[in-house]
C-alpha cells in the first residue's frame, strides 16, 4: 500500500512562505508516517516557451497529487476536481493581489465570479475581509469547506509566549539596548517608486529630518527597520541616538519582528495584516505601487502615510488602540484562540 502523501505548492516565486513553514513543521512531527513533496517551480518567466512548459508541469504534479497545500493561485484551475479522499487547502496569506481583486469589484461589481481557487476543498481565509472576498467574488465547488473564524498559522503564532520569548533574546541579543523598550518597526518592501520621466529611484526619505522624528517619540521606544536609506540617515545622528535605532537585515527576518513590535508601519499587506491579530497600532507608509496602498487610503485615511514626514503625526504616547486601529486589526485577524495548526492536521488525518 502506497503512503499518504502531502505536497506543497508555490509557483508565484513566494517559496515556503511562513505560513507553509509553520504547518510543514507541525504535519512533520504530528504525522511521521506521511511523505511530504515539494513543487516550488516558478512558473512565470519572460520566455513564452518555457512558461508553457512549466504550466504544463504544474498541472501535471497538482493532478497527480494525493493531498495539496498551497498560499496562493499555484493549484490550476485546468486540473479535475479533487476526489473523495483528496485535500487541496488553502492558506489564504494576504497578499496584495487580494486587495486588487477587492478594488475591481469594489469599482465595477457586476464582474464575473473568478474560478481562480475553484479545485480547492478546504480555504482558510485567515480574517473577516478575506472571508468575506473569497464568499463574494470567486466560485468553489459544492463540497468546499471554509475555515472561518480560525486564524492563519503566522497571525496565530506571534501570540505564542514561547515563541515570543526565544525572538525577544535574539533582538536583545543583537540590540541590547533595546532591551525593556517597545519596538517600533518599520519595514518597507518591494522596489524603490520610479519616477515617471524615468529618473533615478525615488528615496522616500529624502529631504527626511530623521532627527525630528526620533526626538519626536519617547525615549521607551526603540526603532526597527529594514529600509536602507533610513539606515544612511541615521549615520548623520548624534552618537546617543544610536541607543534608539537598529537595521535587522541579515539578523532577524521581518516575520520574526511580528512577534515583537508594539507598532508596525509598513507597506506590505502580508506584514500589516498578520499583525492584526497582535492588536496594536498598524500604520500604512505610501511606498511603491502598492493595491494594498489604494485600499488603506480609501477606507483607512487615519491609518495612511502619503510621506514618511507624516510619521510625526502619530501619537505615540497613548496606550490604547483607538477606534479605527481597532477595527482595522478587527477586520483583518480572527479573533479566535483556536489553533490552525491543529486544524490543519485534523484535515488530513
Amino acid at each position: 500500500m502506497s503512503k499518504k502523501t502531502i505536497s506543497f505548492v508555490s509557483t508565484r516565486g513566494r517559496g515556503l512562505n511562513t505560513d507553509l513553514q509553520l504547518v510543514k513543521d507541525n504535519l512533520m512531527a504530528a504525522l511521521p508516517e506521511v511523505e511530504f513533496e515539494y513543487y516550488l517551480n516558478k512558473t512565470a518567466t519572460k520566455i513564452p516557451l518555457i512558461n508553457t512548459k512549466m504550466e504544463d508541469a504544474r498541472r501535471t504534479f497538482c493532478t497527480e497529487a494525493q493531498n495539496i497545500i498551497c498560499m496562493d493561485p499555484s493549484i490550476p484551475i485546468k486540473i479535475p476536481s479533487a476526489s473523495e479522499r483528496e485535500r487541496r487547502l488553502l492558506l489564504a496569506t494576504p497578499f496584495d493581489y487580494q486587495f486588487n481583486i477587492f478594488m475591481k469589484y469594489h469599482d465595477n461589481p457586476d464582474q464575473p465570479k473568478k474560478q481562480t481557487f475553484i479545485r480547492c476543498t478546504h480555504v482558510m481565509p485567515g480574517s473577516p475581509f478575506t472571508a468575506k472576498l473569497f464568499h463574494s467574488f470567486y466560485e468553489w465547488e459544492d463540497n468546499v469547506t471554509f475555515l472561518d473564524d480560525i486564524p492563519l498559522p503566522i497571525s496565530w503564532d506571534i501570540l505564542q509566549e514561547e515563541k515570543r520569548t526565544t525572538v525577544k533574546k535574539q533582538l536583545e541579543f543583537y540590540f541590547p539596548q533595546a532591551k525593556g523598550k517597545k519596538i517600533l518597526s518599520i519595514f518597507l518592501v518591494g522596489q524603490k517608486p520610479e519616477p515617471e520621466d524615468g529618473s533615478e529611484p525615488v528615496n522616500l526619505f529624502d529631504n527626511f529630518n530623521l532627527k525630528k522624528i526620533m526626538d519626536y517619540i519617547d525615549d521607551d521606544w526603540f526603532v526597527i527597520t529594514n529600509n536602507w536609506d533610513l539606515v544612511e540617515l541615521s549615520y548623520q545622528l548624534p552618537y546617543q541616538y544610536s541607543s534608539k535605532f537598529g537595521y535587522i537585515k541579515n539578523k532577524i527576518s521581518l516575520n520574526d519582528m511580528m512577534y515583537l513590535s508594539d507598532m508596525l508601519i509598513t507597506n506590505s499587506s502580508k506584514h500589516a495584516c498578520t499583525f492584526a491579530s497582535a492588536n496594536k497600532p498598524i500604520y500604512y507608509l505610501n511606498y511603491g505601487k502598492k493595491h494594498f496602498g489604494r485600499y488603506m487610503k480609501q477606507f483607512y485615511p487615519d491609518l495612511y502615510l502619503e510621506t514618511a514626514g507624516e510619521l510625526t503625526t502619530i501619537n505615540y504616547k497613548k496606550r490604547e488602540l483607538s477606534d479605527v486601529e481597532a477595527k482595522f486589526c478587527q477586520e483583518f485577524a480572527f479573533a479566535s484562540e483556536i489553533n490552525p495548526l491543529r486544524e490543519i492536521k485534523d484535515i488530513f488525518i
